[in-house]
């Protein structure tokens, strides 16, 4: 197909004034052999060009929606379900906006990435493993792989279930005895989990949670350290309550996330849907949705009002992303993610980049990508050192 017609036919799709005709010819084109080649020779050669500018690639309609295709919200669900299958045939296609300029760059190639050529082992992104600790101190490795009970603890059945850890049980007298059990995910690792109370929570890497096997007395209290997203069952006479370090955050039914990394600048809690209550100290506020707080380091609270949900989830959704992010704070999630330290050498680039990049793709083709925008790497070992 001529480039410009396959442009033509994004663009239609992408502000949805495509006839049926055109949504045809691009389901027919996205499904055939040659689709790989192409985009990918035509969205490489803007790479090209904006690396030697420094310049927007993508910067009319018909380009600019290119950058948008991944986000598009259709209304025809075999051209998204065609989309869908495209873009999970590679190994992504990319999204990255550069010093203000937006471009899209296309999936892993075949042939070895520069960055890990000479390289013996390959950094493949994390997956869905835990460590469970028990009350008795006994531990149980958790994997993707495990499915049925686990153990039994009083009352309580603890199962797995394709990367859950799932708490079943009866209803719990008041003077139930109480157990607390801590699930750890390592770096390279997340998983999911379904409380005693029905109550969901995924849990990102390097994180753990704290938490009892009943929820007893007027309220319910968990401890995390690190990033979760959570799913709080309704229940207005036992109020939710997380505590990570000074901060608390109090939650009678509601969709949210908290990152409280150790070696990030600020503890932030966004809030998706529901209300929430952040403290600190003498410091309260109440979120509504679409708000995000932030501690700093020097331990005062900022509200951000129109928050970027969809970021401060989107590791829940598969996905690295970043938004006017500088190399040092993506290579903390790289860190995170890869199970690999990070050393910078020399002067830290100043830049600043947006994206969005598939958690299922190994650490070569992120580099490759990178170091497409002047950023330069090398692999020793277990440490990537930044340049």
């Amino acid at each position: 197909m001529d480039n410009n017609r396959l442009k033509y036919l994004l663009s239609q799709y992408t502000t949805r004034t495509a006839t049926s005709a055109e949504l045809e010819e691009l389901k027919t084109f996205l499904g055939s052999d040659d689709q790989d080649a192409q985009l990918e020779w035509m969205i490489e050669e803007a790479w090209v060009q904006s690396a030697e500018t420094d310049q927007p690639v993508f910067d009319t309609q018909s380009d600019t929606m290119l950058a948008r295709i991944l986000s598009a919200k259709v209304t025809k669900p075999s051209l998204a379900k065609t989309f869908y299958r495209s873009y999970r045939a590679a190994a992504a296609i990319l999204l990255l906006v550069l010093a203000g300029a937006t471009i899209l760059f296309t999936r892993q190639r075949k042939k070895p990435a520069p960055v890990a050529a000479a390289q013996h082992k390959v950094f493949q992104p994390g997956s869905d493993k835990a460590i469970l600790t028990l009350a008795n101190g006994q531990t149980i490795e958790l994997d993707s792989n495990m499915n049925g009970q686990i153990a039994q603890q009083g009352q309580v059945s603890l199962q797995t279930n394709a990367g859950r850890l799932i708490y079943k049980s009866p209803s719990a007298p008041a003077n139930a005895t109480v157990s607390w059990n801590t699930l750890r995910t390592p770096k390279g690792g997340q998983y999911s989990l379904v409380l005693p109370d029905g109550s969901r929570v995924w849990l990102n890497a390097a994180s753990s949670l704290q938490y009892p096997t009943t929820f007893t007395g007027p309220t319910r209290q968990v401890t995390l350290n690190g990033e979760a997203y959570f799913e709080i069952q309704p229940n207005a006479a036992q109020p939710f309550f997380v505590t990570t370090g000074e901060t608390a955050v109090t939650v009678l039914g509601t969709s949210f996330n908290i990152m409280a990394y150790n070696n990030e600048n600020n503890i932030k809690t966004t809030l998706l849907q529901g209300s929430v209550k952040v403290s600190r100290q003498s410091a309260h506020h109440l979120l509504k949705p679409g708000q995000q707080s932030l501690i700093n380091e020097n331990g005062t609270m900022e509200i951000i009002d129109h928050a970027d949900t969809d970021l401060a989830v989107a590791w829940k959704n598969g996905l690295i992303s970043f938004r006017s992010a500088d190399i040092r704070t993506i290579m903390r999630q790289v860190e995170r993610w890869y199970n690999i330290e990070v050393v910078f050498k020399g002067e830290v680039p100043t830049r600043t980049f947006t994206g969005d990049i598939p958690r299922t793709a190994d650490l070569s083709a992120l580099l490759r990508l990178l170091e497409i925008s002047k950023i330069h790497f090398k692999l020793e070992e277990e440490k990537l050192i930044v340049m």
